[in-house]
């Protein structure tokens, strides 16, 4: 059983160019956060660092939304199921740990929610392609 029955050649190639453009995003914010932080470098070099992190997610996100574009009905599906199933999750997670919160829990930084979103989106499109190269294979 494999999950790349899912995947054409130009749909693989697609989704490596999202990924290439999601690690460099968040390896730039990881430097981002590490370096503004610590302070370790002047504030217009956190700036120009801040500016580049978003010109690199915003062409992630162009770049998953022309896969998705490109992709076939089943890709498409399986990759917006999970995104629909790691909003919703995101969503359940951030709100009621905003209550865990107030009830005297230790505060979460805005990007955990992200942390949550992403993770869970990973596991959704696996889940489903797994679901359906199943279902493609009998």
């Amino acid at each position: 059983m494999t999950c790349s029955l899912l995947y054409t050649a130009r749909d693989g190639r697609n989704y490596r160019v999202f990924t290439w453009w999601m690690t460099a995003a968040m390896l730039t914010f990881a430097a981002a956060t590490i370096l503004i932080d610590g302070n370790f470098i002047p504030t217009a070099a956190g700036w120009a660092l801040t500016t580049a992190t978003a010109i690199l997610m915003v062409a992630a996100m162009r770049s998953y939304i022309v896969f998705l574009r490109n992709a076939d009905e089943l890709l498409r599906k399986v990759h917006l199921e999970a995104l629909a199933f790691a909003f919703g999750a995101g969503l359940v997670a951030m709100m009621c740990y905003r209550l865990c919160e107030r009830l005297g829990a230790p505060k979460l930084d805005v990007n955990d929610g992200g942390l949550v979103l992403f993770i869970v989106w990973i596991g959704g499109q696996w889940i489903g392609a797994r679901r359906y190269a199943v279902a493609e294979e009998q």
